[in-house]
């Protein structure tokens, strides 16, 4: 599923492309995309990313694109069939969509998290944290609490920080928030430069991987060598997700 990283790296290249211009004809080949026909003509004043979630601002209204599983957007030809094709001022962008999860519709009930670039996210997690007992990592996944962070990049997160995923979030001290959310903007800046992660379906705008997987320390590397201390490397479930630490580097103190 496309993560913050990700999402941020269309909306950067859809204001590139789109800021300014006008959608003249929609076609929406999934007849459950189909009011997207109308939604989405008009020129595009905006866009803007809430956790995993695009914002178009077009003409009055602002419209949502939740991606799914498995969408992204491609502008040119499109590399698989479109669930949806947009034709505006200067191109075509396609909705890609293998999974046919994505959804389309006017802004509301949006994820009321707090987005990991915010200055108060670490003291304003602190204090909704002090007695929440679930384990540290499905807090960081959860879009009430934190925006935009999926199982790729809390993995990463609470290894660089030396968490064991499975810490019972109340455990946390103030100054762990502080080191957390550092080294969260640090990793989700760092996937951002490299259009986010492809392993198998992810493509940027213009059908370039994502090339973060290149420094994964943790994620899909199960009996591989920790690259600080060569530890092996554990995958154990959590909540029915595959989760990925290094058992000596993250001890659950």
């Amino acid at each position: 599923m496309p993560e913050l990283p990700e999402v941020e790296t269309l909306k950067r290249e859809l204001q590139a492309e789109l800021v300014g211009k006008k959608i003249k004809e929609v076609f929406p080949f999934d007849p459950k995309l189909k009011e997207a026909r109308e939604l989405l003509k008009g020129e595009v004043k905006a866009v803007e990313r809430h956790g995993k979630v695009l914002i178009f601002q077009i003409d009055d209204h602002l419209l949502t694109l939740w991606l799914g599983m498995s969408g992204r957007l491609k502008l040119g030809d499109p590399d698989l069939p479109p669930r949806l094709s947009l034709k505006f001022t200067g191109g075509t962008i396609h909705l890609i969509d293998p999974r046919r999860f994505a959804k389309i519709g006017l802004q509301n009930g949006l994820p009321k998290g707090i987005d990991p670039f915010q200055r108060e996210a670490a003291q304003f997690l602190f204090q909704r944290a002090k007695c929440i007992k679930r384990p540290i990592k499905s807090f960081l996944m959860d879009q009430d609490y934190v925006l935009g962070i999926g199982n790729i990049y809390a993995c990463e997160i609470l290894f660089r920080a030396k968490i064991n995923p499975f810490l019972p979030t109340c455990n946390l001290e103030p100054e762990e928030w502080n080191l957390l959310f550092k080294i969260a903007q640090k990793v989700l800046e760092e996937a951002i430069s490299l259009r986010g992660t492809t392993f198998s379906q992810w493509r940027d705008l213009y059908g370039q991987e994502g090339l973060f997987r290149e420094r994964l320390m943790v994620y899909q590397r199960e009996e591989k060598p920790c690259f600080r201390c060569g530890t092996l490397i554990r995958r154990e479930l959590l909540q029915g997700r595959g989760t990925w630490f290094c058992p000596n580097c993250q001890k659950e103190d």
